[in-house]
């Protein structure tokens, strides 16, 4: 499936996951790390390129079994993140503009 993605612009991206098979799933977490920071156990999220996004999405797809397992991936250029709580060390509010 083709998605429209300016290579050049600069997206928020998150990830969600369901892996339920801890050799793939580790797989999929180390492969994710490379782009972006874990803000939950099954959460990524980070700012990158689209070619970055690209590329991060044609190749996270590949650790999952589509039987078993779920890969979800949100992107936006709206450069907008609000959180509370605990964050990975962050309180309050954050936002990226």
């Amino acid at each position: 499936m083709a998605f429209a993605m300016d290579l050049r612009s600069r997206y928020i991206v998150l990830v969600i996951y369901d892996v339920t098979e801890t050799k793939r799933r580790n797989r999929l977490i180390t492969y994710l790390e490379q782009y972006t920071v874990r803000v939950q156990k099954s959460a990524f999220q980070g700012i990158l390129t689209g070619g970055q996004c690209k590329k991060m999405l044609d190749t996270a797809k590949k650790f999952i079994d589509p039987h078993t397992d779920s890969l979800r991936i949100y992107w936006d250029t709206s450069m907008k993140i609000r959180a509370w709580g605990q964050n990975n060390g962050q309180t309050g509010e954050v936002i990226i503009c």
